[in-house]
Protein backbone atom coordinates (compact mmCIF):
# COMPACT_ATOMS: atom_id res chain seq x y z
CA UNK A 1 0.00 0.00 0.00
CA UNK A 2 0.94 3.34 -1.00
CA UNK A 3 2.05 5.34 1.88
CA UNK A 4 2.94 9.50 1.56
CA UNK A 5 4.70 11.36 4.17
CA UNK A 6 3.87 15.31 3.83
CA UNK A 7 5.69 17.96 6.30
CA UNK A 8 3.42 21.05 5.09
CA UNK A 9 5.11 23.49 7.49
CA UNK A 10 8.56 24.18 9.10
CA UNK A 11 8.94 24.65 12.67
CA UNK A 12 11.61 27.21 12.77
CA UNK A 13 11.34 29.86 15.48
CA UNK A 14 13.53 32.08 17.15
CA UNK A 15 15.48 30.64 20.31
CA UNK A 16 16.41 32.50 22.81
CA UNK A 17 19.92 32.20 24.29
CA UNK A 18 18.36 30.26 27.21
CA UNK A 19 16.01 28.27 25.39
CA UNK A 20 19.20 27.26 23.37
CA UNK A 21 21.28 26.29 26.21
CA UNK A 22 17.92 24.23 27.77
CA UNK A 23 18.19 22.15 24.46
CA UNK A 24 22.16 21.83 25.58
CA UNK A 25 21.46 19.55 28.28
CA UNK A 26 21.41 15.22 27.92
CA UNK A 27 20.83 12.95 30.30
CA UNK A 28 23.50 10.44 31.80
CA UNK A 29 22.58 7.20 30.01
CA UNK A 30 23.46 8.80 27.15
CA UNK A 31 20.42 9.93 25.00
CA UNK A 32 20.24 13.22 23.79
CA UNK A 33 17.29 15.06 24.76
CA UNK A 34 17.53 17.01 22.08
CA UNK A 35 17.07 14.62 19.46
CA UNK A 36 15.04 15.06 16.32
CA UNK A 37 13.87 11.56 16.35
CA UNK A 38 12.14 11.41 19.87
CA UNK A 39 8.56 9.82 19.30
CA UNK A 40 10.26 7.70 16.98
CA UNK A 41 10.05 4.13 17.30
CA UNK A 42 13.94 2.82 18.47
CA UNK A 43 13.84 -0.17 15.67
CA UNK A 44 11.80 -2.91 14.49
CA UNK A 45 9.03 -4.65 16.52
CA UNK A 46 10.31 -8.03 18.30
CA UNK A 47 10.08 -11.30 15.46
CA UNK A 48 10.19 -8.99 12.62
CA UNK A 49 12.69 -10.51 9.62
CA UNK A 50 15.49 -8.02 10.16
CA UNK A 51 17.54 -7.10 6.68
CA UNK A 52 21.58 -6.23 7.12
CA UNK A 53 21.81 -3.63 4.31
CA UNK A 54 20.41 -0.55 3.33
CA UNK A 55 21.16 0.77 -0.52
CA UNK A 56 21.14 4.19 -1.24
CA UNK A 57 21.04 5.69 -5.13
CA UNK A 58 22.64 9.20 -5.02
CA UNK A 59 23.11 11.80 -7.85
CA UNK A 60 26.34 11.72 -7.56
CA UNK A 61 29.95 11.10 -6.36
CA UNK A 62 31.09 13.08 -2.99
CA UNK A 63 33.93 14.53 -4.04
CA UNK A 64 35.55 14.27 -0.20
CA UNK A 65 34.98 12.08 3.01
CA UNK A 66 36.84 14.56 4.95
CA UNK A 67 35.66 17.29 6.83
CA UNK A 68 38.18 19.99 5.28
CA UNK A 69 38.26 20.49 1.79
CA UNK A 70 35.00 20.51 0.46
CA UNK A 71 31.52 22.57 0.06
CA UNK A 72 29.34 19.71 -0.94
CA UNK A 73 26.04 18.88 0.63
CA UNK A 74 26.61 15.42 -0.52
CA UNK A 75 29.83 15.66 1.25
CA UNK A 76 28.33 16.55 4.37
CA UNK A 77 25.42 13.81 3.81
CA UNK A 78 28.22 11.04 4.45
CA UNK A 79 30.29 13.01 7.33
CA UNK A 80 26.78 12.88 9.43
CA UNK A 81 26.70 9.70 9.33
CA UNK A 82 30.57 9.46 10.64
CA UNK A 83 31.09 12.00 12.45
CA UNK A 84 29.84 14.38 15.60
CA UNK A 85 30.45 17.49 16.65
CA UNK A 86 29.78 19.59 20.58
CA UNK A 87 26.48 20.23 19.27
CA UNK A 88 24.43 18.63 16.29
CA UNK A 89 21.49 20.46 14.41
CA UNK A 90 17.99 18.99 15.72
CA UNK A 91 16.38 17.83 12.38
CA UNK A 92 12.92 18.75 13.22
CA UNK A 93 13.44 22.67 15.25
CA UNK A 94 16.63 23.38 13.34
CA UNK A 95 17.84 24.24 16.74
CA UNK A 96 21.04 23.69 17.78
CA UNK A 97 21.04 21.03 20.94
CA UNK A 98 23.90 18.78 22.35
CA UNK A 99 26.13 15.91 20.63
CA UNK A 100 29.39 15.42 22.30
CA UNK A 101 28.65 17.47 24.56
CA UNK A 102 27.03 16.36 27.40
CA UNK A 103 26.08 20.45 28.85
CA UNK A 104 27.09 23.66 27.73
CA UNK A 105 26.41 26.96 30.14
CA UNK A 106 28.32 30.51 29.36
CA UNK A 107 29.47 33.23 31.44
CA UNK A 108 30.03 36.63 30.95
CA UNK A 109 28.11 36.06 27.45
CA UNK A 110 31.71 35.30 25.90
CA UNK A 111 33.22 32.00 27.96
CA UNK A 112 30.93 29.06 26.85
CA UNK A 113 32.22 25.69 29.42
CA UNK A 114 31.14 22.28 27.60
CA UNK A 115 30.88 18.99 29.88
CA UNK A 116 31.97 16.14 27.39
CA UNK A 117 29.91 12.07 27.62
CA UNK A 118 32.54 9.79 28.59
CA UNK A 119 33.61 6.55 27.15
CA UNK A 120 32.47 7.92 23.52
CA UNK A 121 35.28 6.10 21.24
CA UNK A 122 36.57 7.06 18.24
CA UNK A 123 36.09 4.74 14.98
CA UNK A 124 40.22 3.50 15.90
CA UNK A 125 39.30 2.59 19.08
CA UNK A 126 40.44 5.47 21.39
CA UNK A 127 38.87 7.31 23.42
CA UNK A 128 37.75 11.02 23.18
CA UNK A 129 38.67 13.30 25.77
CA UNK A 130 39.19 17.35 25.54
CA UNK A 131 42.59 17.31 24.15
CA UNK A 132 40.95 15.77 20.84
CA UNK A 133 38.31 18.85 21.10
CA UNK A 134 41.22 21.13 21.67
CA UNK A 135 43.09 19.89 19.06
CA UNK A 136 40.14 19.43 16.16
CA UNK A 137 38.90 23.19 16.73
CA UNK A 138 42.51 24.33 16.87
CA UNK A 139 43.30 22.11 13.38
CA UNK A 140 39.66 23.95 11.97
CA UNK A 141 40.68 27.45 12.90
CA UNK A 142 43.99 26.98 11.05
CA UNK A 143 41.78 26.47 7.58
CA UNK A 144 40.89 29.54 5.50
CA UNK A 145 37.96 27.72 4.63
CA UNK A 146 36.73 27.81 8.31
CA UNK A 147 36.87 30.62 9.12
CA UNK A 148 33.26 31.70 8.92
CA UNK A 149 32.90 29.26 11.46
CA UNK A 150 35.80 29.06 13.92
CA UNK A 151 36.62 32.86 13.45
CA UNK A 152 34.74 33.86 16.74
CA UNK A 153 36.50 31.23 18.83
CA UNK A 154 39.20 33.46 20.36
CA UNK A 155 40.89 30.71 22.84
CA UNK A 156 39.70 26.90 23.57
CA UNK A 157 41.35 25.45 26.73
CA UNK A 158 40.54 21.99 27.96
CA UNK A 159 39.94 22.82 31.84
CA UNK A 160 40.31 18.48 32.49
CA UNK A 161 39.91 15.78 30.41
CA UNK A 162 35.88 15.77 30.09
CA UNK A 163 35.44 19.84 30.28
CA UNK A 164 35.94 22.38 27.32
CA UNK A 165 36.07 26.06 27.50
CA UNK A 166 35.61 27.99 24.59
CA UNK A 167 36.19 31.92 24.77
CA UNK A 168 34.49 34.00 22.21
CA UNK A 169 36.41 37.27 21.13
CA UNK A 170 33.23 38.65 21.67
CA UNK A 171 29.64 38.22 22.35
CA UNK A 172 28.54 35.67 19.31
CA UNK A 173 24.60 34.36 18.68
CA UNK A 174 26.00 31.84 16.46
CA UNK A 175 28.79 29.33 18.49
CA UNK A 176 26.27 26.53 19.30
CA UNK A 177 25.39 26.87 15.49
CA UNK A 178 29.13 26.56 14.38
CA UNK A 179 29.66 24.05 16.32
CA UNK A 180 27.64 21.67 15.09
CA UNK A 181 28.96 22.32 11.54
CA UNK A 182 31.08 19.95 9.59
CA UNK A 183 34.09 21.85 9.51
CA UNK A 184 34.23 21.44 13.86
CA UNK A 185 33.60 18.01 13.95
CA UNK A 186 35.53 16.12 16.37
CA UNK A 187 38.42 13.90 15.00
CA UNK A 188 41.87 12.31 16.95
CA UNK A 189 44.37 14.42 18.03
CA UNK A 190 46.45 11.64 17.38
CA UNK A 191 46.25 11.84 13.69
CA UNK A 192 46.15 15.15 13.13
CA UNK A 193 49.51 15.15 15.02
CA UNK A 194 50.11 11.95 12.17
CA UNK A 195 49.00 14.29 9.14
CA UNK A 196 46.12 11.63 8.53
CA UNK A 197 44.60 11.88 5.15
CA UNK A 198 40.86 12.07 6.62
CA UNK A 199 39.57 11.62 3.10
CA UNK A 200 41.23 8.63 2.67
CA UNK A 201 40.65 7.66 5.94
CA UNK A 202 37.84 9.53 7.59
CA UNK A 203 38.06 8.21 11.83
CA UNK A 204 35.46 9.95 14.09
CA UNK A 205 32.98 9.08 16.58
CA UNK A 206 30.15 8.77 14.68
CA UNK A 207 27.65 5.95 14.00
CA UNK A 208 28.78 4.64 10.97
CA UNK A 209 32.25 4.09 9.40
CA UNK A 210 33.89 3.53 6.28
CA UNK A 211 34.19 0.15 5.16
CA UNK A 212 34.95 0.80 1.38
CA UNK A 213 34.94 3.36 -1.32
CA UNK A 214 34.63 1.77 -4.31
CA UNK A 215 35.38 5.11 -6.65
CA UNK A 216 33.33 5.67 -9.34
CA UNK A 217 30.44 3.64 -7.93
CA UNK A 218 29.90 3.37 -4.33
CA UNK A 219 30.61 4.01 -0.44
CA UNK A 220 29.86 1.60 1.89
CA UNK A 221 29.58 2.38 5.57
CA UNK A 222 29.21 0.06 8.12
CA UNK A 223 28.29 0.05 11.81
CA UNK A 224 30.36 1.42 14.48
CA UNK A 225 29.97 -1.09 17.54
CA UNK A 226 29.43 0.37 20.87
CA UNK A 227 27.98 4.33 19.72
CA UNK A 228 27.69 6.59 22.96
CA UNK A 229 24.36 7.48 22.14
CA UNK A 230 22.19 4.15 22.56
CA UNK A 231 19.06 5.40 20.73
CA UNK A 232 20.95 6.94 18.38
CA UNK A 233 23.18 3.80 17.45
CA UNK A 234 22.58 2.65 13.48
CA UNK A 235 20.07 0.17 13.24
CA UNK A 236 21.07 -0.87 10.19
CA UNK A 237 24.46 -2.51 10.07
CA UNK A 238 25.61 -1.53 6.51
CA UNK A 239 24.87 0.86 4.12
CA UNK A 240 25.80 1.11 0.35
CA UNK A 241 25.13 4.06 -1.72
CA UNK A 242 25.51 4.02 -5.23
CA UNK A 243 26.30 6.81 -7.65
CA UNK A 244 23.24 6.78 -10.06
CA UNK A 245 23.54 9.96 -11.65
CA UNK A 246 20.34 9.55 -13.86
CA UNK A 247 16.99 10.48 -12.11
CA UNK A 248 14.81 7.77 -14.68
CA UNK A 249 17.65 5.16 -13.38
CA UNK A 250 16.83 5.83 -10.09
CA UNK A 251 13.85 5.55 -10.00
CA UNK A 252 13.59 2.40 -12.00
CA UNK A 253 15.96 0.80 -9.35
CA UNK A 254 13.47 1.43 -6.58
CA UNK A 255 11.10 -0.13 -8.36
CA UNK A 256 12.68 -2.46 -9.14
CA UNK A 257 14.06 -3.68 -5.31
CA UNK A 258 17.95 -2.57 -6.71
CA UNK A 259 17.81 -0.18 -4.19
CA UNK A 260 16.19 0.45 -0.77
CA UNK A 261 16.20 4.27 -1.07
CA UNK A 262 16.62 7.10 -3.48
CA UNK A 263 18.14 10.25 -2.00
CA UNK A 264 16.89 12.67 -4.32
CA UNK A 265 13.97 12.10 -7.00
CA UNK A 266 14.03 13.27 -10.27
CA UNK A 267 11.27 15.98 -10.30
CA UNK A 268 9.61 14.10 -13.67
CA UNK A 269 9.07 10.66 -11.77
CA UNK A 270 7.43 12.21 -8.78
CA UNK A 271 4.21 11.70 -9.58
CA UNK A 272 5.16 7.96 -10.61
CA UNK A 273 6.52 6.64 -7.29
CA UNK A 274 3.88 8.13 -5.31
CA UNK A 275 1.37 5.96 -7.45
CA UNK A 276 3.66 3.24 -7.20
CA UNK A 277 2.56 0.17 -4.53
CA UNK A 278 5.55 -0.59 -1.87
CA UNK A 279 7.13 3.04 -2.02
CA UNK A 280 6.85 5.28 0.16
CA UNK A 281 7.61 9.17 -1.14
CA UNK A 282 8.50 12.18 1.65
CA UNK A 283 7.78 15.49 0.72
CA UNK A 284 10.03 17.98 2.31
CA UNK A 285 9.31 21.68 2.31
CA UNK A 286 13.45 23.09 2.73
CA UNK A 287 15.25 25.54 3.52
CA UNK A 288 17.71 25.48 0.67
CA UNK A 289 18.21 27.77 -1.98
CA UNK A 290 19.10 27.01 -5.39
CA UNK A 291 20.56 29.96 -6.74
CA UNK A 292 22.99 31.51 -9.62
CA UNK A 293 26.11 32.98 -8.58
CA UNK A 294 28.42 35.36 -10.38
CA UNK A 295 32.16 36.01 -9.97
CA UNK A 296 31.76 39.51 -8.84
CA UNK A 297 35.57 40.41 -8.97
CA UNK A 298 35.30 39.94 -12.76
CA UNK A 299 34.01 42.23 -15.57
CA UNK A 300 31.56 43.18 -16.45
CA UNK A 301 29.47 41.13 -13.56
CA UNK A 302 31.35 43.73 -11.09
CA UNK A 303 28.23 45.95 -12.01
CA UNK A 304 25.58 46.04 -10.10
CA UNK A 305 23.37 47.17 -12.69
CA UNK A 306 24.54 44.37 -14.90
CA UNK A 307 23.65 41.48 -12.15
CA UNK A 308 20.52 43.78 -11.16
CA UNK A 309 19.48 43.21 -14.94
CA UNK A 310 20.11 39.60 -15.37
CA UNK A 311 18.42 39.57 -11.97
CA UNK A 312 15.13 40.86 -13.36
CA UNK A 313 14.92 38.91 -16.59
CA UNK A 314 14.92 35.76 -15.29
CA UNK A 315 11.42 33.85 -14.96
CA UNK A 316 11.34 31.51 -11.83
CA UNK A 317 7.97 30.52 -13.12
CA UNK A 318 9.44 29.38 -16.17
CA UNK A 319 11.95 27.48 -14.46
CA UNK A 320 10.00 25.60 -12.03
CA UNK A 321 7.59 25.01 -14.73
CA UNK A 322 9.78 23.97 -16.80
CA UNK A 323 12.73 22.42 -15.48
CA UNK A 324 10.91 21.19 -12.24
CA UNK A 325 8.07 19.95 -12.99
CA UNK A 326 6.00 22.66 -10.60
CA UNK A 327 7.99 20.88 -7.87
CA UNK A 328 9.18 24.13 -6.33
CA UNK A 329 8.49 27.45 -4.47
CA UNK A 330 9.68 30.90 -5.98
CA UNK A 331 11.78 33.11 -4.14
CA UNK A 332 13.24 36.60 -5.38
CA UNK A 333 15.26 37.12 -1.72
CA UNK A 334 19.24 36.25 -1.03
CA UNK A 335 17.77 34.26 2.20
CA UNK A 336 15.68 31.56 2.22
CA UNK A 337 11.85 31.93 3.10
CA UNK A 338 10.73 30.11 6.55
CA UNK A 339 13.07 32.11 8.84
CA UNK A 340 11.88 34.16 11.65
CA UNK A 341 14.24 36.51 10.04
CA UNK A 342 13.04 35.71 5.93
CA UNK A 343 13.07 38.85 3.83
CA UNK A 344 12.39 40.21 0.91
CA UNK A 345 13.40 43.68 1.32
CA UNK A 346 14.48 44.78 -2.04
CA UNK A 347 14.48 41.76 -3.74
CA UNK A 348 14.05 42.10 -7.40
CA UNK A 349 11.37 39.87 -8.82
CA UNK A 350 10.76 39.21 -12.57
CA UNK A 351 10.20 42.30 -14.39
CA UNK A 352 11.85 42.08 -17.72
CA UNK A 353 11.24 46.40 -18.62
CA UNK A 354 13.09 47.14 -15.06
CA UNK A 355 15.20 44.61 -16.83
CA UNK A 356 16.01 46.82 -19.89
CA UNK A 357 15.75 49.58 -17.58
CA UNK A 358 19.29 48.26 -15.71
CA UNK A 359 20.31 47.15 -18.59
CA UNK A 360 20.34 50.70 -20.11
CA UNK A 361 21.70 51.99 -16.73
CA UNK A 362 24.50 49.66 -17.30
CA UNK A 363 25.31 50.97 -20.31
CA UNK A 364 27.39 48.15 -22.12
CA UNK A 365 26.94 46.13 -25.34
CA UNK A 366 24.50 43.07 -23.60
CA UNK A 367 25.83 40.75 -27.01
CA UNK A 368 29.42 41.33 -25.22
CA UNK A 369 28.82 39.66 -21.91
CA UNK A 370 30.21 36.08 -21.59
CA UNK A 371 27.74 34.79 -19.27
CA UNK A 372 28.80 30.78 -19.04
CA UNK A 373 26.98 29.30 -16.12
CA UNK A 374 28.57 25.85 -14.74
CA UNK A 375 25.44 23.21 -13.66
CA UNK A 376 26.37 20.04 -12.38
CA UNK A 377 23.87 17.67 -12.47
CA UNK A 378 20.57 17.11 -15.48
CA UNK A 379 18.68 19.61 -13.37
CA UNK A 380 20.70 22.41 -13.59
CA UNK A 381 21.48 21.99 -16.97
CA UNK A 382 17.76 22.50 -17.91
CA UNK A 383 17.22 25.03 -15.53
CA UNK A 384 20.41 26.78 -17.55
CA UNK A 385 18.15 26.24 -20.52
CA UNK A 386 15.79 27.98 -19.39
CA UNK A 387 17.77 31.23 -17.70
CA UNK A 388 19.74 31.26 -21.64
CA UNK A 389 16.04 31.55 -23.39
CA UNK A 390 14.92 34.47 -20.66
CA UNK A 391 18.02 36.28 -21.19
CA UNK A 392 17.92 36.17 -24.63
CA UNK A 393 15.24 38.55 -24.60
CA UNK A 394 18.17 40.99 -23.45
CA UNK A 395 20.35 40.20 -26.20
CA UNK A 396 22.63 38.14 -23.49
CA UNK A 397 24.12 35.03 -24.69
CA UNK A 398 24.47 32.29 -22.33
CA UNK A 399 26.59 29.33 -22.39
CA UNK A 400 25.37 26.57 -20.36
CA UNK A 401 28.66 24.65 -19.37
CA UNK A 402 28.06 20.86 -17.51
CA UNK A 403 30.46 19.66 -15.48
CA UNK A 404 30.10 16.85 -12.63
CA UNK A 405 30.06 18.02 -8.97
CA UNK A 406 34.01 17.66 -8.01
CA UNK A 407 34.95 19.85 -11.27
CA UNK A 408 32.08 22.23 -10.42
CA UNK A 409 33.12 22.44 -7.14
CA UNK A 410 36.74 23.10 -7.93
CA UNK A 411 35.99 25.73 -10.04
CA UNK A 412 34.38 27.68 -7.16
CA UNK A 413 37.05 27.38 -4.90
CA UNK A 414 40.06 28.27 -7.66
CA UNK A 415 37.23 31.15 -8.79
CA UNK A 416 37.92 29.70 -12.24
CA UNK A 417 34.47 30.52 -12.96
CA UNK A 418 32.08 33.14 -14.38
CA UNK A 419 29.02 32.33 -13.58
CA UNK A 420 27.87 29.19 -11.44
CA UNK A 421 24.40 27.31 -10.09
CA UNK A 422 24.70 26.59 -6.63
CA UNK A 423 22.63 25.70 -3.58
CA UNK A 424 22.60 26.69 0.13
CA UNK A 425 20.91 25.41 2.93
CA UNK A 426 21.81 26.32 6.15
CA UNK A 427 20.07 25.97 9.48
CA UNK A 428 19.68 29.85 10.23
CA UNK A 429 19.39 33.02 9.21
CA UNK A 430 22.73 34.36 10.81
CA UNK A 431 24.46 31.81 8.59
CA UNK A 432 22.64 33.29 5.65
CA UNK A 433 24.14 37.07 6.60
CA UNK A 434 27.50 35.98 7.24
CA UNK A 435 28.08 34.52 4.22
CA UNK A 436 28.21 37.94 2.37
CA UNK A 437 30.81 39.40 4.41
CA UNK A 438 33.75 40.15 2.46
CA UNK A 439 36.28 37.99 3.93
CA UNK A 440 34.40 35.21 3.10
CA UNK A 441 34.73 35.97 -0.99
CA UNK A 442 37.30 33.07 -1.83
CA UNK A 443 34.73 30.32 -0.51
CA UNK A 444 31.69 31.91 -1.17
CA UNK A 445 30.77 33.43 -4.66
CA UNK A 446 27.71 35.44 -3.15
CA UNK A 447 30.05 37.33 -1.15
CA UNK A 448 30.76 40.95 -2.07
CA UNK A 449 33.27 43.97 -1.12
CA UNK A 450 30.68 46.03 1.09
CA UNK A 451 32.94 47.73 3.89
CA UNK A 452 28.77 48.61 4.66
CA UNK A 453 27.62 45.64 4.55
CA UNK A 454 30.58 43.55 6.62
CA UNK A 455 29.73 46.89 9.24
CA UNK A 456 26.05 45.28 9.32
CA UNK A 457 27.36 41.44 9.35
CA UNK A 458 29.67 42.18 12.07
CA UNK A 459 26.75 43.95 13.93
CA UNK A 460 24.38 40.92 13.73
CA UNK A 461 27.03 38.41 14.91
CA UNK A 462 27.54 40.71 17.82
CA UNK A 463 23.98 40.93 18.64
CA UNK A 464 22.00 38.35 21.19
CA UNK A 465 19.17 39.87 21.07
CA UNK A 466 17.10 37.54 18.79
CA UNK A 467 14.57 41.05 17.32
CA UNK A 468 17.44 43.28 17.48
CA UNK A 469 19.52 40.85 15.44
CA UNK A 470 16.15 40.20 13.45
CA UNK A 471 16.20 43.65 12.28
CA UNK A 472 20.21 43.94 11.61
CA UNK A 473 19.62 40.78 9.30
CA UNK A 474 16.73 42.60 7.51
CA UNK A 475 18.93 45.25 6.50
CA UNK A 476 21.73 42.67 5.28
CA UNK A 477 19.30 40.97 3.23
CA UNK A 478 18.03 44.31 1.85
CA UNK A 479 21.19 45.21 0.60
CA UNK A 480 22.45 42.46 -1.01
CA UNK A 481 19.23 41.94 -2.37
CA UNK A 482 19.79 45.83 -3.87
CA UNK A 483 22.99 44.47 -5.70
CA UNK A 484 22.39 41.06 -7.37
CA UNK A 485 25.51 39.50 -6.40
CA UNK A 486 23.76 36.21 -6.34
CA UNK A 487 20.55 35.42 -7.87
CA UNK A 488 17.72 33.01 -5.91
CA UNK A 489 16.12 31.30 -8.38
CA UNK A 490 13.83 28.73 -6.11
CA UNK A 491 13.45 27.21 -3.03
CA UNK A 492 13.84 23.54 -3.24
CA UNK A 493 11.13 21.01 -2.21
CA UNK A 494 12.49 18.13 -1.67
CA UNK A 495 11.63 14.09 -2.58
CA UNK A 496 13.08 11.18 -1.10
CA UNK A 497 11.40 8.15 -1.67
CA UNK A 498 11.77 4.61 -0.08
CA UNK A 499 10.71 1.09 0.36
CA UNK A 500 7.42 0.75 2.52
CA UNK A 501 9.14 -1.44 4.57
CA UNK A 502 11.35 1.00 6.25
CA UNK A 503 10.90 3.26 9.17
CA UNK A 504 12.58 5.77 11.48
CA UNK A 505 13.37 8.15 8.11
CA UNK A 506 13.58 11.75 9.10
CA UNK A 507 14.07 13.98 6.57
CA UNK A 508 15.70 17.12 7.56
CA UNK A 509 14.80 20.83 5.86
CA UNK A 510 18.11 21.49 5.62
CA UNK A 511 18.56 18.10 2.94
CA UNK A 512 20.17 15.81 5.47
CA UNK A 513 19.12 12.19 6.36
CA UNK A 514 20.32 9.89 9.55
CA UNK A 515 20.66 6.87 8.18
CA UNK A 516 21.72 5.51 11.13
CA UNK A 517 17.61 5.88 12.88
CA UNK A 518 16.36 4.52 9.57
CA UNK A 519 15.23 0.47 9.93
CA UNK A 520 13.31 -1.92 8.69
CA UNK A 521 10.13 -3.24 9.71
Amino acid sequence: MKKISKWTSLLLAAVMLLAILAGCSSSTDGSNSGSANAGTPAGPSSGAEVKDTLRVAMTSEPPSLSIYDHSSLLSVLMNVQMYNGLTRIDYTTLEPVCDLAESCTVENEVEWTFVLHQGVKFHNGEEMTSADVVASLEYAKSLPAATLYTASMEKIEALDSYTVKITTTEPYAGLLYDLAYYYNFIVPKSLIDQGNDFNANPVGTGPYKLKEWNYGNSITLERHDGYFQADHAAKIPTVIFSIVPEGTSRTIALKAGDVDFVWEVNSADVASLQDSSNVTVAEVPSVEAVILFFNNDKAPFDDANLRNAIAAAINREDIIAAALNGYGTVNYSCIAQGFVESTDTNAIAYDLEAAKAYLAAWGGDPASVELKIICSNETRVAIGTVIQSNLAQLGIPVDVVSMDTAAALNAWKTGDFIATMGSWSPSNALSYAQRFHSDRRQTYAGAINSPELDQLVNRAKGTLDSKERAALIDQIVGTVNSLSPQVTLYQSTWYRAYDEKLDGVLCSATGYVDFCDVYWK
